[in-house]
């Protein structure tokens, strides 16, 4: 879907897409999402002009925002009172329009389709990424990149090309990583589980469920281990050396010691022990977990933003 749509159009397509959204593409359907950067819910042509139209005052640092499963750059998006002349109004931020106030970050938001396989996604990415730069209207010296769940796999496949480097590649400083499920996501364990018994069963009722669980689309089967897959293997997905990794984490109980919040985490990713982390770049100085914020809020909310701006203040 290349025009602008509501909101809830939006939401409905991505959701699709994150479900069944190889099978979208297969099937050439109109409703298979197309990866590009959008601003105001329009697709951003990677042109000179039309990059100069849509940010008359680009500057020389890039944050790029990548959504996770089922969702669209809607996500980064929430509703805060402010003071306007001391009139309170209601305005829309994110944490891409806060970073270009506060810090300077012009903001470039993904929309694609999350059915896809990481890895297609990861190289979609860098392919695009290195469109933005050959198109950008001047030099760029830094690149963030931010991505909420799936969306923080996705940015680790993009980073981890073969060949050459991509020239975009050299300039990303930070990556950080919202309820990303490094380790995999205990959800989709449980279902890849439950279709095998199911098929498992001499029963042809049974075996048709199985079937209709499988239907899944193959990013959703790539959250099960936790890393980009090719031929169903594990790729081997380096962390990007010359960049600092952050890891922000949620938990659905305000304490996050609470048996409940250890065993789910933010409802969907669990917060990593150490010894399920090791061989990762996870690293507790930095690292943080929010608790009491549910897995989707880690995408818009305040709290979140304060310690993304803070580590990005850092030299």
């Amino acid at each position: 879907m290349s025009e602008s749509s509501p909101g809830w159009v939006t939401q409905s397509i991505s959701a699709l897409n994150g479900m069944f959204g190889d099978y979208l593409l297969r099937r050439g359907n109109g409703l298979a999402i197309g990866m590009s950067f959008h601003v105001d819910n329009q697709p951003l042509q990677l042109s000179a002009e039309a990059i100069s139209r849509a940010y008359p005052q680009a500057g020389n640092k890039l944050c790029v925002f990548v959504h996770g499963l089922a969702c669209s750059e809607n996500i980064w998006t929430w509703r805060e009172a402010k003071d306007h002349a001391g009139k309170k109004t209601d305005d829309d931020v994110s944490y891409g329009s806060l970073l270009q106030a506060e810090l300077g970050y012009t903001p470039f938001y993904l929309r694609y389709n999350s059915g896809l396989p990481i890895a297609k996604n990861g190289s979609d990415l860098s392919s695009l990424l290195t469109a933005l730069l050959a198109n950008y209207p001047c030099k760029v010296d830094e690149i963030v990149l931010i991505g909420h769940s799936m969306g923080g796999l996705v940015l680790r496949a993009a980073c981890n090309q073969t060949g050459a480097p991509p020239p975009w590649l050299e300039k990303v400083t930070r990556v950080f990583y919202l309820g990303t499920p490094h380790t995999g996501a205990d959800l989709e364990r449980l279902v890849h589980a439950t279709a095998r018994t199911l098929h498992a069963v001499p029963n042809p009722i049974t075996r048709l469920i199985g079937d209709i669980l499988d239907t899944r689309s193959q990013g959703v089967k790539d959250l099960r281990r936790g890393a980009p897959l090719t031929d169903d293997k594990i790729s081997s997905v380096a962390w990007l050396p010359t960049a600092q990794h952050y890891f922000l984490m949620g938990t659905i109980t305000d304490d996050p010691a609470h048996p409940a919040s250890r065993l789910l985490g933010d409802a969907l990713v669990r917060v990593p022990r150490e010894s399920a982390a090791a061989g990762t770049m996870y690293d507790a100085s930095h690292s943080r977990v929010f608790a009491g914020t549910h897995h989707l809020a880690l995408a818009h909310d305040r709290e979140v933003y304060t310690q993304i701006k803070t580590w990005c203040s850092h030299p």
